[in-house]
């Protein structure tokens, strides 16, 4: 059998090969009932929730502003044009009209809300699939096509900004739609202007691990969705011939990347949280593509560990979108239950009618690429053996998983966007939003919530100086400048600094049920120079140590709990040393193990995403440290 592996300088390749020898052991996954009808119905309900705000000119009309928005006509055309290729042709007068409106659009100047630049690579797809079934549409199509002139038409090209910062995943976006415009010989440029780019303002942001970082050039703020949609995309270049200049290099990037993403996945098949769009169901949409298209190509390798594992990644990416359906056929486009009108979670510039949109593209463009149910489906790296793992460049992210049970915490000391200490646990057979799923932040950023108060939330060390006054990890340190919410920070403003170390040797097939390791943050904080978090991770329970340098009063932890998702409120009780949340037929319980230590909860909710959360603070009194057990399950 042949490997389809990541390069040989891959950091990950240790746990990546370990990871492929239990696979291989443990053998066939069980069914999970995805297969292609399955896909192609999530897409359909979605368009045909769609096809009911659709304009006589063919636009989308957005039902809570009136107006068409972002880029929700091309995405529902190419849709609506998968569906219409799959035989559901009373879709095809639909899907047309959508088409016809996008390119108009484009070559009018008139992209809703200034987005030209995701219109190419959905209309390009569109057109793609529809020209056979309209052939003489087609060749208008295909006159308007030909006058678009990238520089000038869309908005993120150096033309337009002089900015090589502001080159990042629009442009990218863009210019993986125009490949499909050249390799259709609807443009006359070659794709020279394309390697420019991609060469110069591209391949830079990739790291080690093929994670892609967006934001400017010299401090990405390196969003996880930002990474996976961006390689989404160029995946679907790639696929589709590109072999410019840059060709090697990128596929070089894109597999590893893919590897890096087949690692992070949580066993409900979430990408891990980080800085703006985070738990969007577009994440894990883009995340589907990147899995098919790989499953596909390690099963063209005559690699069938890395083709089963890569094709029940995607389906588990599949599941975790269809959960936040709704009986309309519309998605919870974030994850929380709050009504779309009240846009709790969501980001300045979410739209749910165009990100339901968003979705459905990126799903229909999954099922296009879908490997065939000729692939016998592995298990995922989080369902077995055990694992830590960090990531490189700015995502500042540690990922432990031991068989069935994730954890992801952030080491970033300065981002109030991104909250430093432990901010998400997921499990297998329990609901995704109780570990929680997400931090509070310390300022909301590019995030709007309906209710709660917005302050910075995590399992975390805490700590009582000797005035009285409580201080967390979760409040990172000073920058030293004002935030940007577009630009990021620096992690080097304000001082600092992060050492991860593992405790223990990677994992064997004899010793998968555990994970070791410590995170120590030095200061600059108030009261004290450094602190030390000691996580042991198995399949029944978290055990985190904090030790504090410096004098401090009374050693403490802050408690994060999910208490309501917008529709179900939990049930939160405490003891003396213990703190506990219920919700939809689960709980998730923390207990102090110092002799002495008592329990404070908060009542002022907290703002999440998925909702609203209590803050819990365990405190010991004359202490230097304190531990504590956090243990998961069914009710």
């Amino acid at each position: 059998m042949s490997n389809y592996t990541a390069a040989s300088a891959y950091p990950w390749k240790t746990a990546l090969e370990q990871y492929r020898m239990l696979a291989a052991e443990a053998g066939p996954a069980p069914a999970d009932g995805w297969n292609r009808e399955r896909k192609l119905a999530l897409v359909q309900q979605i368009v045909y929730a769609y096809k009911k705000v659709q304009d006589h000119d063919g636009a989308i009309i957005d039902p809570y502003s009136g107006a068409e928005r972002y880029y929700s006509t091309p995405a529902y055309a190419m849709a609506a044009a998968v569906l219409v290729d799959a035989g559901q042709f009373e879709l095809l007068d639909s899907a047309a009209a959508a088409l016809s409106h996008s390119i108009d659009a484009v070559v009018k100047g008139s992209a809703p809300d200034h987005h030209p630049d995701f219109f190419p690579v959905l209309m390009m797809r569109a057109y793609m699939l529809l020209k056979s079934h309209r052939p003489e549409q087609a060749v208008i199509w295909a006159e308007a096509l030909r006058t678009i002139d990238p520089e000038e038409d869309y908005v993120f090209t150096m033309s337009k900004m002089n900015n090589a910062n502001r080159m990042i995943n629009w442009n990218a976006i863009m210019i993986s739609g125009e490949y499909l415009r050249w390799r259709e010989q609807l443009a006359s440029a070659n794709t020279a202007w394309m390697d420019r780019y991609l060469e110069a303002y591209h391949l830079p942001r990739f790291t080690a691990l093929g994670l892609y970082q967006d934001g400017p050039l010299d401090r990405p703020n390196s969003p996880f969705s930002y990474d996976i949609a961006t390689r989404y995309h160029l995946g679907v270049m790639l696929d589709a011939g590109y072999e410019g200049a840059v060709a090697d290099a990128l596929r070089g990037r894109l597999r590893d990347g893919a590897f890096s993403s087949l690692l992070m996945l949580s066993p409900l098949g979430e990408i891990p949280p980080r800085g703006r769009s985070s738990q969007h169901q577009w994440n894990e949409a883009a995340a589907a593509y990147v899995c098919s298209l790989h499953a596909a190509l390690a099963s063209e390798a005559g690699d069938s560990v890395m083709a089963g594992a890569f094709t029940r990644a995607a389906n588990r990416c599949f599941e975790a979108v269809e959960r936040w359906l709704m009986p309309d056929g519309r998605l919870k486009i974030v994850r929380n239950e709050y009504a779309p009108e009240q846009r709790h979670g969501y980001e300045i510039y979410t739209n749910h009618t165009c990100y339901n949109l968003w979705t459905a593209a990126a799903l229909a463009h999954a099922y296009l690429r879908d490997p065939g149910e000729s692939i016998i489906p592995a298990y995922l790296p989080s369902e077995i053996g055990s694992r830590v793992l960090q990531t490189d460049g700015w995502f500042e992210t540690v990922l432990a998983s031991v068989p069935g049970q994730q954890i992801v915490l952030h080491t970033a000391l300065n981002d109030p966007y991104t909250i430093p200490g432990l901010v998400r646990i997921q499990q297998a057979g329990l609901p995704g939003l109780i570990g929680p799923s997400a931090a509070g932040h310390a300022q909301a950023g590019f995030t709007e919530f309906t209710e709660g108060v917005v302050e910075p939330l995590s399992y975390c060390p805490a700590w009582m100086t000797p005035d009285g006054v409580w201080h967390s990890l979760a409040q990172g340190i000073p920058s030293g400048s004002d935030y940007d919410r577009d630009a990021g920070i620096d992690p080097a403003n304000g001082g600092g600094s992060v050492l991860y170390e593992t405790e223990a040797p990677i994992a064997t097939a004899e010793s998968a049920g555990e994970n070791a390791f410590q995170i120590t943050w030095k200061g600059p904080f108030c009261g004290i120079s450094a602190v030390r978090g000691h996580y042991v991770q198995r399949a029944d329970e978290l055990i985190v140590t904090y030790e504090f340098e410096g004098k401090i009063e009374a050693a403490g932890a802050l408690i994060p709990l999910m208490y309501s998702d917008g529709q179900e409120q939990a049930v939160v009780t405490h003891t003396e040393r213990s703190v506990r949340t219920a919700y939809r037929g689960a709980y998730v319980e923390s207990e102090a193990c110092n002799p002495g230590a008592n329990v404070i909860l908060d009542p002022q909710p907290v703002a999440s995403r998925n909702g609203l959360l209590k803050q819990a603070r365990m405190e010991a009194h004359g202490a230097q440290q304190l531990t504590f057990t956090v243990r998961l399950g069914r009710i």
